[in-house]
C-alpha cells in the first residue's frame, strides 16, 4: 500500500470525479407512504385509496379577521378575494370556505323569494327574513338555515369562540398537475404573507402537505448541519488535542471523500435519500474519524520509537490493518442488520450506511499513505508548528495516563462492590425502559417555536384540528336505505369517540 501509494491516490481522485457529479443528484424521497414497508397492511390500504379514489392532498390556510361578522360584508367579501386568490394557484384544484356557503345560500334564496317562501323556507324562520332575499345570508341572524350551516360548518372554515378563519385548499394530485407541491405551497405563504397589507395578521398553512415538506426541509438543514459541526468539531480535536495539522486535514479529506463516494454510488443503485438516513453524513464522519485517529495513534507510537515517517507509517499499517478493516467490516455488518426492520426508511439506512462503511474502509487505505507522507511545509518551520511527519507528545497525556491507571487500580480492589453496583444501575434502567412510550406526535419533531408548531396549536385549539382520516366501506352494487343506515351509525360512533387529553 505505501510503495503503491500514488497508483491508489490516483484511483481514489478518479474514483472522487467520477462520482461527484451523481452525488449532487441524489435526491431526497418525501413520501409518506414509504415509511412503510411494501408489504405492510397500513401502506396496501393507502395505495388502494389513492388509485381507486385519486386522492389529493389537503391544506388549511388559517388567518385571524375580527370583522369576519360586519354587518356590511366587508369580511366576507375580503374571504372570497383571499380565497379566489389561492384557487388561481396551478396546484390548487378546488378551495372551500363560509363565503362559498354564503354565495350557496344566496343562489338557493333568489328563487324562493319569488314565491314568497315554500313550505317555511322563507320568513323569520327561514332563508331570509320578511321574505326579501339578504346580500350576505350568513350574517342574516334571522335566516335560521344560514344558522345552521354556520354549525355544520363550525371547527372547520371557522372558529366560534375566536377570529380564526379556514380555508381549505384541496391540492392536485401529481399525475394532474405539472406543479409540485412545494411550489405549490410556496405561493400559498407568498399569499399568507402578503395579508399585512391588508391590515391583518400573517396567515397560518397547516396539513399534512405542509408538515411533510417542512419536515424534511428541517431535516435536510440539520442533516448537512450536523455534517459540518461534526466534521469541523472532531478535525478541531485532532488539531488541538494531538497537534496535527496533517492529520486534521487527512481527516476531512477521508470523511468527505467517503460522502462524495457513498452518495455516488446510491445515486447509481437508484435510492433516494430518507427521513432516517438523512444522518448518512455524520455517521460516515464518526466512523471515519475515529478510525482514522485510531492509525494517528498508532502511528505517532511508532515515531516516538525513533523511525522515519515511512517506516513508522510501514508499522502501524502492519500493526493496525486488522483491526481497522474489521473495524469498518462489523460496522457494515450492524448496519446491514437493519434490513431486517419492518419500516421502509431505517431498512434503506441500514443498507445506506453498510456501503458507507465500506466505502470508509477504502477511503481510509486510498488517501492516508499518500497524504500522510507529503510534507506540508519546510521541515524546520513545520516541525515548530507540528505540522510535519513527527507529532508532539500530546497536552495533557501523562497526567491523563496516570489518573486513569489509578481508576483501573481503585476498580481492581473493589471489584464486587463495582459489579453490585452495575448490576443495580442495570435494574433500574431496565424497570425505566419498560415504562418508555413511544411519541407519536410528528409536531414535536419541531422547535415549540416553529411557525408550524405555532400555527397548528392556533388550529388545533379553536378549529378542532387540520388532520383528516379516510375510512373505505365496502358498499353494495346498489345503495340500499338498510346500508345507508348503517353508513349513518357508524359515523354516529366515529363522533362519539373522545380522547382523553
Amino acid at each position: 500500500m505505501i510503495r503503491f501509494r500514488w497508483i491508489f491516490f490516483a484511483i481514489s481522485v478518479a474514483l472522487f470525479a467520477v462520482a461527484w457529479p451523481a452525488s449532487q443528484q441524489l435526491s431526497f424521497d418525501r413520501s409518506l407512504h414509504r415509511m412503510f414497508a411494501p408489504e405492510d397492511p397500513t401502506r396496501k390500504d393507502f395505495e388502494f385509496l389513492q388509485s381507486t379514489f385519486g386522492i389529493s392532498d389537503l391544506v388549511v390556510f388559517a388567518y385571524r379577521d375580527p370583522t369576519l361578522w360586519d354587518e356590511n360584508g366587508a369580511g366576507l367579501k375580503r374571504l372570497q378575494g383571499i380565497r379566489e386568490r389561492i384557487e388561481k394557484i396551478p396546484g390548487v384544484d378546488n378551495a372551500m370556505d363560509l363565503s362559498k356557503v354564503d354565495r350557496m345560500l344566496g343562489q338557493l334564496e333568489q328563487p324562493l323569494s319569488f314565491l314568497g317562501g315554500i313550505g317555511g323556507m322563507s320568513g323569520k324562520n327561514g332563508i331570509g327574513g320578511k321574505g326579501a332575499p339578504s346580500p350576505h345570508p350568513l350574517l342574516d341572524p334571522e335566516n335560521a338555515v344560514a344558522a345552521e350551516f354556520k354549525a355544520i360548518f363550525e371547527g372547520q372554515t371557522h372558529s366560534r369562540d375566536s377570529d380564526l378563519i379556514a380555508i381549505a385548499c384541496l391540492l392536485k394530485t401529481s399525475s394532474a398537475s405539472q406543479t409540485s407541491t412545494s411550489q405549490t405551497l410556496i405561493a400559498l405563504r407568498g399569499i399568507a404573507n402578503s395579508l399585512g397589507q391588508m391590515g391583518l395578521e400573517s396567515g397560518m398553512l397547516v396539513g399534512q402537505p405542509v408538515m411533510v415538506e417542512e419536515g424534511f426541509d428541517e431535516i435536510e438543514r440539520d442533516g448537512a448541519r450536523l455534517s459540518v459541526v461534526s466534521t469541523v468539531s472532531l478535525a478541531l480535536l485532532v488539531l488541538i488535542g494531538f497537534r496535527s495539522l496533517r492529520w486534521a486535514i487527512l481527516s476531512i479529506a477521508v470523511v468527505q471523500w467517503s460522502l462524495v463516494v457513498t452518495r455516488g454510488v446510491l445515486y447509481w443503485m437508484a435510492w433516494d435519500l430518507t427521513m432516517v438516513s438523512s444522518m448518512l453524513a455524520s455517521i460516515i464522519t464518526v466512523v471515519g474519524v475515529a478510525t482514522t485517529m485510531h492509525w494517528m495513534l498508532g502511528y505517532q507510537q511508532a515515531l516516538n520509537a525513533s523511525l522515519g515517517p515511512e517506516q513508522a507509517l510501514a508499522r502501524s499499517m502492519k500493526n493496525l490493518w486488522r483491526p481497522i478493516f474489521w473495524a469498518c467490516i462489523t460496522d457494515a455488518i450492524g448496519f446491514a442488520s437493519l434490513s431486517f426492520a419492518k419500516v421502509g426508511p431505517v431498512q434503506d439506512y441500514g443498507c445506506m450506511m453498510a456501503i458507507g462503511s465500506l466505502v470508509v474502509l477504502c477511503g481510509i487505505f486510498f488517501l492516508v499513505p499518500t497524504l500522510a507522507l507529503i510534507p506540508l511545509a519546510p521541515k524546520r518551520a513545520a516541525g515548530y508548528l507540528g505540522l510535519a511527519f513527527g507529532l508532539r507528545q500530546i497536552p495533557g497525556d501523562a497526567p491523563l495516563k496516570a489518573l486513569l491507571l489509578r481508576v483501573m487500580e481503585k476498580v481492581t480492589k473493589s471489584a464486587s462492590w463495582v459489579a453490585g453496583v452495575s448490576v443495580a444501575v442495570l435494574i433500574v434502567s431496565v424497570m425505566g425502559s419498560l415504562r418508555l412510550t413511544v411519541e407519536t406526535d410528528f409536531i414535536k419533531n419541531f422547535n415549540p417555536n416553529a411557525p408550524l408548531v405555532l400555527a397548528y396549536r392556533a388550529v388545533e385549539k379553536e378549529l378542532g384540528g387540520a388532520g383528516v382520516w379516510d375510512i373505505i366501506l365496502q358498499a353494495p352494487k346498489r345503495l340500499t336505505q338498510e346500508y345507508l343506515d348503517q353508513v349513518l351509525a357508524i359515523e354516529d360512533q366515529l363522533r362519539a369517540i373522545r380522547i382523553p387529553p
